[in-house]
Order: C-alpha cells, then sequence, then structure tokens
C-alpha cells in the first residue's frame, strides 16, 4: 500500500513537472518566433549540425559550467526559443533536459551550460570556414601569379621562337649566298676550262697545218 501510494505521488509529480515544462515551452515558442537551430544556414551545416547533436549524448556537458574566468554572456529568455528548436531535431537533447532538469541541475543552467559549448563549436566552424576562404582567396593569388608566370613564359618562348626563325632565315641567307658564290666560282672555273681547251684546241690545229705544209714540201 505505501509503495502504491509512493509510486502514484511520483507519477503525479512527474506527470505535472511534464506539463509545466510543455506549456513553458509553448508559451516560449509563442513569444520567441520562428526560431532555428544554430547550425541552419551556417558553413559546413551538415557538419555543424552533427557536433551539436553530440553534445546531448554526454551529460557532463550540462552539468559543467563554464570554466571560471570565462565570459559568456547568455539570455535564457532569448535563447530558449532556439533550445525548442534543437530540441524539434534532436531527441537526445529532450531525454537529457528530462533526466536533469531540475533534479539535478536548473533549466537556466542547463541551457547555459549547454549553449556556451555550442558557442565553442560554432565558433570552431566559423573559424575553418574562414580559413577555407583565405585559402580560396591565396589559391585565386596563386592561380594569378601561375597564369603570370604562363604569360612570362609564353612571351619568352615566343620571343625564342622568334630568334630560332631569324636564325634559320640568316641560315638560308648564308647558305643561299654560300650557293651563289658557289656557282660563281663553278662558272669562273668553266670559263677558265674552256679558254684552256680553245687554246688546246687552236695549238693542236696549228701543229695539224704546220704538219700538211711539211709534208707539201717534202713532196716537193
Amino acid at each position: 500500500m505505501v509503495m502504491n501510494l509512493c509510486l502514484f505521488l511520483q507519477q503525479s509529480i512527474l506527470g505535472e513537472f511534464n506539463r509545466e515544462q510543455d506549456a513553458f515551452i509553448k508559451g516560449q515558442e509563442g513569444r520567441g518566433g520562428a526560431a532555428v537551430p544554430p547550425w541552419v544556414g551556417a558553413p559546413n551545416e551538415a557538419a555543424l549540425k552533427e557536433e551539436c547533436l553530440s553534445l546531448s549524448t554526454d551529460r557532463r556537458n550540462f552539468v559543467r559550467a563554464p570554466p571560471a574566468g570565462v565570459e559568456f554572456d547568455f539570455d535564457y529568455n532569448k535563447m530558449y526559443p532556439i533550445a525548442v528548436a534543437i530540441m524539434n531535431e534532436d531527441p537526445n537533447l529532450s531525454t537529457m533536459r528530462f533526466d536533469l532538469v531540475p533534479k539535478v541541475i536548473t533549466e537556466e543552467n542547463f541551457w547555459r551550460n549547454y549553449f556556451y559549448r555550442v558557442s565553442l563549436i560554432c565558433q570552431a566552424n566559423e573559424a575553418d570556414a574562414a580559413e577555407g576562404r583565405q585559402s580560396s582567396a591565396d589559391d585565386s593569388q596563386d592561380d594569378k601569379t601561375a597564369s603570370d608566370d604562363l604569360i612570362a613564359k609564353e612571351k619568352a618562348l615566343k620571343e625564342s621562337i622568334a630568334d630560332a626563325k631569324k636564325r634559320i632565315k640568316s641560315l638560308k641567307v648564308d647558305r643561299e649566298n654560300d650557293d651563289e658564290q658557289w656557282e660563281k666560282e663553278l662558272e669562273a672555273e668553266l670559263k677558265e676550262y674552256e679558254v684552256v681547251a680553245e687554246k688546246t684546241n687552236d695549238d693542236k690545229w696549228e701543229k695539224e697545218c704546220e704538219d700538211l705544209l711539211g709534208e707539201d714540201v717534202d713532196l716537193k
């Protein structure tokens, strides 16, 4: 009988607590408007969402306050609509809240400790995104530098090609000059040969005439 009474009281207390929580959530939703989880629209949205959802699997993220000396501005009334939006997508968070509030920690401190860690994750995500943007900017600068280097190399190549063409043309001119000189020398040699040949033929013809004349004298 006593056990049944204790069980009845426990169920009644939990039931009343759940009703109060539901009423509080609805009230906050009405005041807060359409809030969204912190990962919506953020860089690397899928990865950020996964990290935020992982927080609700460890109760230490809710019972441990931010380190001493750390300034963390937290407005419970403003953040609660966001908390509700997160709970709509994270059943583990609703379960953790049910297990810890108010038995272990107050509602406000529960969310303060949670959002402190959410803020750290969001800051790290934003830092990674900024680093990625900087890397992209550096890549763009590198691309511009590479483009400038390519243009310089193309210009040098064109100059080399032009120089090579000049050299080839010069070689052709020299070769033409050599051919022309060789033709002149050959022509001169041929002319000299013709002169010598003509002179030789003349001498031979004169000798033949003299021999004929000598034979005539002998016959007489």
